[in-house]
């Protein structure tokens, strides 16, 4: 699965450079992702659905706490959408 991680990243706006900076971490995204029930990585062509949000949703999640250039209310709505916690205003 980090395999497929790196070049969903690609997709998503990162340069080779950022998806390299994070990969160390990407075992942990794995992880992460497994506990959720996600083993696929969506391909272009259309987002997976899974109870508690979509696979992108918590990818994005994952890309947002990897770095700190994310406001902290961007990365709140975030959580919301990827259902990994109750749902806070």
């Amino acid at each position: 699965m980090v395999a497929e991680i790196v070049p969903f990243l690609v997709r998503s706006g990162w340069s080779q450079e950022e998806a390299a900076y994070v990969r160390h971490d990407l075992p942990r995204w794995e992880r992460y992702l497994r506990s959720r029930g996600i083993t696929v990585i969506p391909r272009p062509t259309g987002l997976l659905v899974r109870r508690g949000g979509s696979i992108a949703d918590h990818l994005f999640l994952l890309m947002m706490q990897a770095g700190n250039g994310t406001d902290p209310w961007t990365e709140h709505r975030q959580r919301n959408h990827a259902g990994v916690r109750p749902y806070k205003p």
